[in-house]
């Protein structure tokens, strides 16, 4: 090898040694951002003296036991390991679904459940706070049914229900409440009922309180008994509520104006008027003759008020925000909304999300703590989520600013606050990129809202722009602290997340919006806010990328086609990209094989059987026809159907593995692709016969799942897709374009 040949290979092996440790280190920290935050479950001992809270290291999910006011050693509590993930290498970690305090020595946790082969593992279980006498109460098993065989020569079967653990007994924290769910089947087949379970929490001894047979969501009073059932038909476009008459031979009635007067009218919940006006019970308070309920009817927002079912008439309590919907639209995840004082039973205040999470409180002492640490920490949302019997101490949770957040104990009687954990200690500020976030009125008068994150350590100036549209269609409120919006501002981006026009949480104005045009809409707000960040920040007009999961990922291409002018490139993660099939009803797939004439009574029947019912799925069909009312044609919102227009680079991610489909109901798509993954193969074929850039990229179910170092490969994939088409000097980026 001659002298010169020597050292250009030496020159290139020293170079891709360091590109090697560059790309190691990049992925070192996003796996930091992505893992699991310690203390995603936090509770407070009914004295106040002790907090416990999930951590998850070396593999595994624990719980650590702390005091608050001294120091005292630790205890640890190991749960479970990391839990396999289907096609992938990496492992997913567990989660707790309750984490409680009984007594101040005795707590009670549950860890999520989780399938071993055809066995679902759901355990409850209790210990002491110094780790001693660790006991499982109860596991999936016990709250399985024993249903009769179909004819009496067959053996019984075993059904599984799913769990749901609702909390303490009213006045008895040594009486945990379990609901087992009644499984949905086929009308013609025997009814699977819920049941609710109280759990002995000394003996581990399980009583039944009631069975019901009813399809739906059952809400019981504060004893346990059920007093409304959300109704969840299966061939209906329609759901109702229906009420308990009560004693022993009760029975279920509509809930109409003779149990709750004129309210009760606004109650029934249609595919029509999800998305719109209505009203809907959320709960009962100590007295179960007193139901809070959520109603937006002549007003946008919803707020919260209170039905007296003893006089049938609207009580003058009324909690209301004029820009942020209180509860979700949902009325069965409506729970966590409300806010009960544990001793009392009576209703506290109210738990919600807009622009940041917040409090509003009705019990008055609360209030005057919430206003007291709010000005300890101006600038950030400050959250009271527990406090003790005596209201003596308080736990906090506080985020915004640069890091996922803190939790802290008011104590009232010093007026001091100690800091008691950090939710990702192995995060160090210095490390992370600043974040605020932003809220204007655009000339129309349309007022939109977000965040963003900016990069620590900028590689050029004015700063490149990315426009986060993982929100999507029918988005929720975004959160503050957003691990990728890091990863990405690590890329050297100043990165925006929005909360589109269409979204839930901010007012029908807000979400009917989106009927101007379920891409069109979206893009107008990008661009409105590229135009606001333009003005407040100095960023490279030239350099403005879009990313986007799921829906977030059509339109984020349908910004490149509405818009090319604005934006540079994008990358699209598991993108459906014709929503035609999700705008139109699903084709009932043993409908379709008779239409081709199989499955008919003879070769000669032309005339083929009815196919069997099919339940409907209410939530999809909802969504379906409220963003129907847009009218446009499907031909102007396929990727597909327009790829010539996609002249920038674009990346496209899919889960080959989970070859997951747009909608479990539909097994047909009109541009050939039979699941997201097999449409976007066709989007890059058409892409590469007219010569355009598109990158092609295949992941497993890790990504998904939000394995750490799974989702440290893609987005190392994703920055070199940057790098080499928006940092590239080499690429042709075109003249500036002034966006108006």
């Amino acid at each position: 090898m001659t002298p010169l040949r020597f050292i250009a290979t030496l020159f290139f092996t020293l170079v891709a040694v360091e590109v090697g440790r560059t790309a190691s280190a990049f992925e070192e920290r996003i796996t930091d951002l992505f893992r699991p935050l310690q203390a995603e479950q936090v509770a407070m001992s009914p004295d106040g003296e002790y907090i416990a809270y999930t951590r998850h290291e070396r593999g595994e999910l624990a719980i650590y036991i702390m005091a608050v006011s001294r120091t005292e050693r630790k205890f640890q509590i190991r749960v479970e390991a990391d839990r396999t993930v289907a096609f992938s290498k990496g492992k997913a970690p567990p989660a707790l679904r309750f984490l409680r305090w009984a007594t101040p020595e005795r707590l009670i946790f549950a860890p999520t459940p989780h399938n071993i082969g055809v066995v679902t593992i759901a355990p409850i279980y209790a210990v002491n706070r110094d780790g001693t006498d660790p006991k499982k109460l109860a596991d999936a098993t016990d709250f399985s049914l024993l249903m009769s065989g179909a004819t009496e020569e067959s053996a019984p079967t075993v059904r599984k229900r799913n769990t749901t653990i609702l909390g303490f007994q009213a006045g008895n924290r040594q009486a945990l409440l379990v609901e087992a769910q009644g499984v949905r089947t086929p009308p013609a087949a025997d009814p699977i009922p819920t049941t609710l379970f109280s759990l002995n929490l000394k003996t581990g001894k399980l009583s039944d309180l009631v069975e019901e047979t009813d399809v739906g969501r059952y809400f019981y009073d504060q004893k346990g008994q059920p007093r409304l059932v959300y109704s969840h038909p299966y061939l209906s476009r329609t759901r109702t509520f229906r009420y308990n008459t009560g004693g022993k031979w009760g029975s279920w009635r509509n809930a109409d104006e003779t149990w709750a007067g004129p309210v009760a009218k606004t109650f029934p919940v249609t595919v029509d008027n999800y998305y719109g006006e209505r009203a809907f019970p959320i709960g009962f308070a100590a007295d179960p003759k007193l139901l809070y309920y959520a109603s937006n009817i002549g007003r946008d927002t919803y707020g919260v008020y209170a039905l007296d079912l003893a006089a049938k008439q609207k009580t003058e309590f009324a909690l209301e925000d004029a820009h942020v919907d209180l509860v979700p639209l949902e009325a069965g995840e409506t729970k966590a909304s409300l806010i009960f004082d544990e001793l009392s039973g009576e209703l506290a205040g109210i738990r919600a999300v807009g622009l940041t999470p917040f409090n509003r409180w009705l019990d008055p002492e609360i209030a005057r703590v919430q206003a007291d640490v709010d000005r300890k920490f101006p600038q950030r949302a400050v959250e009271i989520l527990q406090w003790d019997d005596a209201r003596q101490r308080f736990l906090l949770r506080v985020t915004g600013g640069v890091e996922p957040g803190r939790y802290y104990v008011h104590q009232r009687t010093e007026n001091v606050l100690v800091e008691v954990l950090r939710r990702a200690p192995w995060l160090r500020n210095a490390d992370l990129h600043s974040g605020t976030s932003f809220a204007f009125d655009t000339a129309n008068g349309i007022h939109l809202t977000g965040h963003l994150t900016f990069p620590r350590k900028p590689r050029l100036k004015p700063t490149p722009l990315l426009i986060d549209f993982s929100t999507g269609v029918l988005g929720e409120p975004l959160p503050g602290f957003n691990p990728e919006s890091q990863a990405l501002a690590e890329m050297g981006f100043i990165v925006a997340r929005i909360n589109f026009r269409g979204g839930s949480g901010f007012g029908v104005k807000h979400r009917q919006a989106i009927h101007g045009g379920i891409d069109r809409v979206p893009v107008d707000d990008a661009l409105a806010v590229i135009e606001w960040i333009g003005r407040h920040h100095a960023v490279d007009r030239k350099r403005i990328a879009a990313l986007g999961h799921g829906l977030g990922g059509y339109l984020a291409l349908r910004a490149l086609q509405l818009a090319p002018e604005s934006f540079r490139c994008a990358v699209a993660i598991e993108a459906p990209l014709d929503p035609t099939r999700w705008l139109e009803p699903p084709l009932d797939d043993f409908g379709s094989l008779l239409d081709q004439g199989v499955g008919q009574s003879n070769v000669f029947d032309r005339a083929p059987r009815p196919p069997p019912p099919r339940a409907i799925n209410f939530l999809k069909e909802a969504q379906r026809t409220f963003v129907r009312q847009s009218k446009q044609k499907a031909s102007e919102l396929s990727v597909l159907r327009q790829a010539e227009r996609l002249t920038k680079p674009v990346m496209l991610v899919v889960d080959n593995a989970g070859n997951l489909n747009l909608d479990e109901d539909e097994s047909d798509d009109s541009s050939g692709g039979i699941s997201i993954a097999g449409q976007n193969a066709d989007l890059r074929t058409r892409l590469k016969r007219l010569g355009r850039t598109v990158e092609y990229v295949t992941v497993g179910s890790g990504y998904a799942q939000n394995v750490p170092a799974a989702k440290a490969k893609v987005l190392r994939q994703i920055e070199e897709f940057f790098n080499l088409n928006l940092y590239d000097f080499k690429v042709e980026i075109g003249p500036t374009t002034e966006v108006k």
